[in-house]
């Protein structure tokens, strides 16, 4: 059993661009781990660097604690228990997706159970004896991930896994990995999908100027299921001037898409009531009471990029 994937000072440059940052983080077994970030900001990099597809200008991957990219008979080794999701570009078009899987599973010399039992859980059985030239771009999708899972390492890389698919079949595949987890899989994510990933991921990432920021360290107490944000729409101007006026103690700021979210994780029921009546003395009476939203920290941290 792999105990986890260790990166210890991980640095990449192109040119004058620091895309990683002396990055050391440890993977723990049975832990979904979530990137996060625009494009171009270092996900991919970071993962191919996971995979040695990138070798960096400084640091080292460390598998089970001693294993690294010294040589390429170790390469071999990390890559039994090490594999990135294949890319829709990788697929052979003439050939059917099910002979993709019997490659995937050969390869990783995994149970060949897996590929039936794959098959039937993602709802494949109607197209995968077809040619993947044939297929649209969901089921190529659905084929990507299923070879992923077929492999059966014990590292999972995942880059924009739901890419393509419909609601449904994100929702199935949010399963599968919560599965693949209690298997005591770790399973790392990048993904535009934000809501998606916040309800599976047991730590969350934003990448920014080369550096990984856990999300709760970004907004302590993100993960706690708290009133903690007042968010409100059509708040126009000249009302938030005067309702900074009126509670200069609250933190206010206005995302993109003109929402506005007031933090009050530290104020008290009186606060509270005072806020809503404020709000509704104004008529602004589209408003709720919640948790910050991963939407709402990620337009926080990357509005003023």
């Amino acid at each position: 059993m792999i105990d986890l994937l260790e990166l210890k000072k991980i640095g990449v440059q192109f040119g004058d661009k620091q895309v990683l940052k002396d990055i050391s983080i440890k993977f723990q077994p049975g832990e979904i781990i979530g990137l996060v970030a625009p494009n171009g900001t270092g996900k991919s990099t970071l993962m191919n660097v996971i995979m040695n597809y990138l070798p960096p200008n400084q640091g080292k991957v460390i598998l089970n604690h001693e294993l690294q990219y010294s040589s390429k008979a170790n390469e071999v080794k990390i890559h039994q228990d090490v594999s990135m999701m294949p890319d829709q570009s990788d697929l052979y078009n003439h050939v059917s997706g099910k002979n993709h899987l019997k490659i995937y599973q050969e390869m990783w010399n995994s149970d060949p159970k897996l590929i039936d039992d794959t098959i039937v859980k993602l709802g494949m059985e109607s197209y995968v004896k077809k040619k993947t030239g044939t297929y649209s771009l969901g089921m190529r999708q659905r084929l990507c991930f299923a070879m992923q899972i077929v492999s059966n390492t014990q590292v999972m890389l995942m880059d924009e896994v739901m890419n393509g698919l419909d609601p449904t079949h994100v929702e199935l595949i949010s399963q599968i990995l919560l599965q693949k987890k209690a298997e005591g899989k770790t399973i790392i994510i990048a993904s535009h999908l934000l809501e998606n990933l916040e309800q599976y991921a047991d730590r969350i990432f934003f990448m920014k100027n080369g550096e990984l920021k856990l999300v709760d360290d970004v907004s302590p107490g993100f993960s706690d299921n708290k009133v903690t944000t007042v968010r409100v729409s059509n708040f126009s101007q000249e009302l938030l001037i005067v309702f900074k006026e009126q509670f200069p103690e609250l933190a206010v700021q206005t995302l993109p898409n003109g929402k506005t979210l007031i933090d009050v994780k530290e104020q008290d029921t009186i606060t509270l009531g005072a806020i809503t009546q404020y709000l509704i003395a104004q008529r602004l009476t589209d408003f709720s009471f919640g948790k910050l939203t991963l939407n709402d920290l990620y337009s926080l941290e990357y509005q003023q990029s």
